[in-house]
């Protein structure tokens, strides 16, 4: 056997991955790049839980889900909503990113959180959030350096399908549970 296949195999039986509850939830977002596709976790890191919390309550608000299948029909229904509105932000992420990567070299070394750019009036020079910035260098990465935009409008076309489809399927199951009149007295309650 060869010493790279016995340091390899000595390596193997150091580590097992994490073992705290904390270690296996960190670790199970390590491949997550832009969150898009994801389907166990709906915030990524750094998003804004009070945020997200907002858009449930307001999402409950409207929809009313009242049974175990309405429920997992709308909590879909509220992850493609936080879904399509992580769109915008890695929009604007890539967006800046590209408008550094234009007037820098060195991105890693020279990103700022202010766009100066000739294009942009003075009152137009605003912060960019730096998360969205993340967000929209993880896309562009991910894209293997092709056109983002192009594939970033796809997957919001998806999302915005698989969205309808739900929202869709929760009405019907609902007339069906409620039929169509007692349903109006639902909405207007």
């Amino acid at each position: 056997m060869d010493r790279r296949k016995i340091t390899s195999k000595l390596n193997g039986t150091k580590s097992h991955g994490p073992v705290t509850s904390i270690g296996k939830k960190w670790s199970s977002k390590n491949a997550l790049k832009h969150g898009l596709n994801a389907t166990n976790n709906v915030l990524t890191i750094g998003e804004n839980s009070k945020e997200f919390e907002q858009l449930v309550k307001e999402a409950t608000a409207h929809y009313k889900p009242f049974d175990f299948h309405s429920q997992t029909l709308f909590e879909r229904i509220v992850e493609m909503i936080w879904k399509l509105k992580r769109i915008s932000r890695i929009e604007s992420g890539i967006f800046a990113f590209e408008i550094q990567a234009h007037e820098a070299d060195e991105y890693k070394t020279k990103m700022k959180d202010e766009i100066h750019h000739s294009d942009f009036a003075q009152h137009d020079k605003t912060k960019v959030s730096y998360q969205n910035l993340l967000y929209g260098i993880a896309y562009v990465k991910d894209s293997n350096s092709g056109n983002a935009f192009i594939k970033l409008s796809s997957h919001e076309t998806k999302l915005i399908n698989k969205l309808n489809n739900l929202q869709k399927m929760y009405k019907e199951y609902k007339e069906d549970c409620y039929g169509p009149v007692k349903n109006k007295q639902l909405k207007e309650k």
